[in-house]
């Protein structure tokens, strides 16, 4: 830590990276069957972007529950709220209304992943790939978030959590 001060201090005086650098992506160091993490950093001339060092937090994968029964009709997680089984990418429906959003979709579903995408209103997009166990959650401003867990995958065969998060 004592090390790290002096090169936090110069970076905080000079000002660390290029006049013309915008919002970069920290690259992924995700492994396929483990859980996905997201990492964004960005650099301005103002302030320069320091990343504390996070411990990972075990994953926290809702169970199937009498109240949610595994399901592989992809209508019933029109409400956010589903444990959706699949084996081939899908494209989800959502409430609009609530989330923001009318749709996500799984483009892949792999022997230990499955990849999502959420197309934005205005252009481009999100991708996510979740390993068993991993989480991950999208949202628009003020809207419900939708929070999607792959609770597991064998052989390609997956159960995705589909559960509406909580309004920061």
């Amino acid at each position: 830590m004592r090390r790290l001060l002096p090169v936090l201090a110069v970076c905080a005086l000079t000002g660390c990276g290029s006049p013309d650098a915008g919002p970069q992506a920290a690259p992924s160091s995700h492994t396929p069957g483990t859980p996905a993490t997201s990492t964004t950093s960005t650099t301005s001339p103002e302030a320069p972007a320091v990343s504390p060092t996070a411990t990972p937090s075990p994953p926290s994968s809702p169970s199937p529950s009498p109240s949610r029964k595994p399901t592989t009709r992809v209508k019933d997680c029109f409400d956010g709220d589903c444990l959706l089984k699949l084996s081939e990418p899908v494209t989800i429906r959502l409430n609009a209304k609530k989330f923001h959003y009318p749709r996500f979709k799984v483009v892949a579903v792999k022997a230990n992943t499955i990849t999502y995408w959420v197309e934005h209103a205005n252009g481009g997009g999100a991708w996510q790939t979740l390993g068993e166990g991993g989480s991950s959650s999208f949202s628009f401003r003020e809207r419900t978030p939708v929070e999607v867990s792959l609770v597991s995958i064998k052989k390609g065969r997956a159960l995705l959590s589909i559960s509406p998060g909580k309004r920061g």
